[in-house]
């Protein structure tokens, strides 16, 4: 009968330890996986450390850029209303200029954003280039707005479409191109010496018949136009744009 219980108990634990004990070889397979998925989830955990710092930097970039856009934002929206404030001043002072008595009619003067045109009665002789007593006080009063302002000037000179006849001896070409760019140059020269403009902050040109204010009529495409600019034509593409023509 012992024997037949130590059989049994001996039978019980053979079977106790090989159902629940894990043996040396399984052992060391499991600590093996275990070590690479812990070396896997260390290394994606850093992974996802570098990548949210290159989000922060990202982020801290960003902001600093939108910053800056919106310092410049803010600056040029100052000097936009600092332009408009001297646009309407300058505008103000060319609506009260007095056109001379008797000489002129209506279109004789007239004037835009940034530029005013004078028909070329006002300002000179008819098919001469030396100012008049009256065109010299027009010119004085707008260079003494355009000085004060520090505009940079261009000096426009146009003609009608008639030829250089009685003239011709002067402008040997007979072109009205010539024609134009002399009384361009007079009027440059009178806002210069008179006006007491710096050279450096002048131009002029000349387009003859080739740029008409009104198709037809000879009176208005007679003219001289100022046009004026804050900024300098040379860095800016040379010739200052305006809504005058």
């Amino acid at each position: 009968m012992s024997r037949l219980l130590v059989s049994v108990c001996g039978a019980a634990t053979l079977a106790l330890f090989g159902s629940g004990c894990v043996s040396v070889a399984d052992h060391d397979d499991l600590k093996a996986r275990y070590s690479a998925l812990s070396e896997k989830h260390q290394r994606a955990l850093e992974d996802l450390g570098r990548r949210n710092a290159d989000l922060e930097l990202q982020v801290e970039k960003r902001d600093a850029q939108l910053e800056t856009k919106d310092v410049m934002l803010d600056a040029a929206s100052k000097e936009l209303a600092a332009a408009k404030a001297i646009q309407e001043e300058i505008m103000a002072k060319f609506s009260s200029l007095t056109p001379p008595t008797g000489s002129t009619e209506e279109g004789d003067i007239t004037y835009g954003n940034n530029w005013i045109r004078f028909s070329g009665e006002v300002l000179f002789e008819s098919g001469k280039t030396e100012l008049k007593a009256q065109g010299k006080q027009l010119l004085l009063e707008v260079a003494k707005e355009l000085k004060a302002k520090g505009m940079f000037i261009q000096v426009d000179g146009h003609t009608d479409t008639d030829p250089i006849k009685r003239s011709i001896g002067k402008f040997p070409t007979g072109s009205n191109f010539e024609l134009g760019a002399e009384r361009a140059l007079t009027a440059l020269l009178f806002l210069q010496k008179e006006g007491g403009i710096e050279p450096g902050m002048m131009h002029m040109t000349s387009w003859g018949e080739h740029q008409p204010a009104e198709t037809g009529n000879k009176r208005k495409n007679r003219r001289i136009e100022i046009r004026f600019s804050a900024e300098d034509p040379y860095v800016t593409g040379g010739e200052i744009k305006s809504d005058g023509r």
